[in-house]
């Protein structure tokens, strides 16, 4: 997957070690399962991958030889589930609470309600039959075996990419025709703009997608919820290629990915995605990704030292709630020493004492500077103008990522003239904090509407 098109600035660059030291804020992810994860035969042998009865597939994990590091699966409890092969569809016929198995050394040791063949060498582990699952809907009886950590699953609410490990496999099933192929095309809000789909990324859904080909072939679905995906299904394969063209949203909206079966097309992003070969029996997927943006919405210097903006830091009859935020903060002053608007000194000598300290336009000391903005970028989020979950391209994350990063900034450093080592970092954020306050654009945390099929 590739990163974002637009290169960070170099000081963004020189910075990310010092920046990761502040603690930066941002969602906790489950942690992704190291080792390996296959299926095999009863003998163990590994990744057959076609077999000739459901009965005769099983669940192994772990080294594949002698050296139990290798490959080793983190201990703990895991559930396990078979889905069709994008996932969309689940086969598994028991209850969740009889998947689940354990993992100690690197292997599996035992399983819930499932029958286990003991390994014996390497290291120890045991297999587990995978039975009951239903047919899979797919052509080619291609299936697709899943782990999750038990704990993510209950956190997750099912099996989600990023905290899973799986495994194709095919059951040799009579395909009642072999000659067609199912396209699968899924949407996802690209809310880091990064150009890949990150797990956690959102699907979108109720959007157009035509497929069509040379032979006169030409359908439109709509993506479907809540997964995203909709599935053009028995295409016949002796009418490859087939085209992909994903409905747009307006002005507002960027296309920012374009994948196929997970790998980024030629001339990604790019729309249609073409020249798109079916394989009988098999699913090819398609990925858009897109994003929205909008105006950061935020007020600038001159509104925050004006009357209207004294008015709207009192719009609760107080301002104290304003004041007691700003103070919260490690806010510098020309000199280094901290700035605070005490609760006890009166209101209204806090409000001269603010727009005086904010009027400054110096930058001797770029602790003061970005202070100044800081405390701007403050007022703006407890004003409601500004959104600071919506995402900042060129700082790479949230509006409150980078809030808290430049509020580390000031209390690492209160004094920063030119020549001193952190006035550099400083400055970068003092600039993208600047633009937000501005009216920068942003990607929206929660996707902009969207028109109906113009199709």
């Amino acid at each position: 997957m590739k990163s974002h098109r637009s290169n960070p600035s170099r000081v963004r660059r020189a910075a990310g070690a010092w920046l990761l030291s502040l603690c930066i804020a941002g969602v906790a992810l489950a942690a992704p399962i190291s080792g390996a994860i296959f299926t095999s035969d009863v003998d163990g042998n590994v990744n057959v991958n076609h077999y000739d009865a459901k009965a005769d597939v099983y669940l192994n994990g772990g080294p594949t030889n002698d050296n139990c590091d290798a490959a080793a699966v983190d201990d703990g409890v895991y559930v396990f589930q078979i889905t069709n092969p994008s996932g969309t569809v689940l086969l598994s016929e028991d209850d969740i609470a009889f998947r689940e198995f354990t993992v100690s050394g690197g292997v599996i040791v035992s399983a819930n309600n499932h029958a286990v063949v003991p390994a014996g060498a390497p290291c120890n582990g045991v297999r587990v039959q995978m039975i009951p699952f239903a047919d899979t809907p797919n052509n080619g009886g291609v299936y697709k075996a899943w782990i999750t950590r038990k704990a993510d699953y209950i956190a997750n609410g099912g099996f989600k990419p990023g905290s899973t490990k799986t495994d194709n496999f095919h059951v040799r099933e009579p395909s009642t025709n072999p000659d067609t192929a199912d396209l699968q095309v899924y949407k996802f809000y690209d809310f880091n703009a990064n150009g890949s789909w990150d797990g956690d990324e959102m699907p979108l859904f109720g959007w157009a997608m035509r497929a069509e080909n040379a032979s006169g072939f030409d359908a439109t679905q709509l993506t479907e919820t809540p997964d995203g995906f909709t599935t053009f299904a028995n295409l016949l394969i002796s009418e490859n290629p087939y085209m992909v063209t994903e409905d747009t949203g307006g002005p507002s909206w960027v296309q920012s990915a374009s994948l196929l079966n997970g790998m980024d097309t030629e001339f990604a992003p790019e729309n249609p995605v073409g020249g798109i070969n079916l394989v009988a029996g098999e699913t090819t997927t398609v990925f858009f990704g897109n994003y929205c943006k909008s105006k950061s919405g935020g007020k600038g210097k001159a509104y925050w030292i004006s009357a209207q903006g004294m008015a709207k830091v009192n719009d609760g009859g107080t301002m104290a709630t304003e004041f007691a935020h700003l103070t919260a903060l490690f806010l510098r002053r020309p000199d280094g020493t901290h700035f605070n608007l005490p609760a006890a000194t009166p209101q209204a000598t806090n409000w001269a004492n603010l727009v005086s300290w904010l009027n400054s336009t110096s930058t001797t000391n770029m602790a003061y500077a970005l202070s100044r903005n800081l405390a701007i970028l403050r007022l703006n989020t407890e004003g409601g103008f500004v959104n600071n979950q919506n995402f900042y391209i060129p700082y790479g994350g949230t509006i409150a990522q980078l809030f808290t990063d430049a509020n580390n900034a000031l209390n690492a450093d209160g004094s920063t003239p030119v020549g001193d080592p952190n006035r550099d970092i400083q400055a970068q954020l003092n600039t993208w904090i600047v633009a937000i306050n501005n009216g920068a654009s942003v990607v929206r945390a929660k996707p902009c509407p969207f028109p109906e099929t113009p199709y």
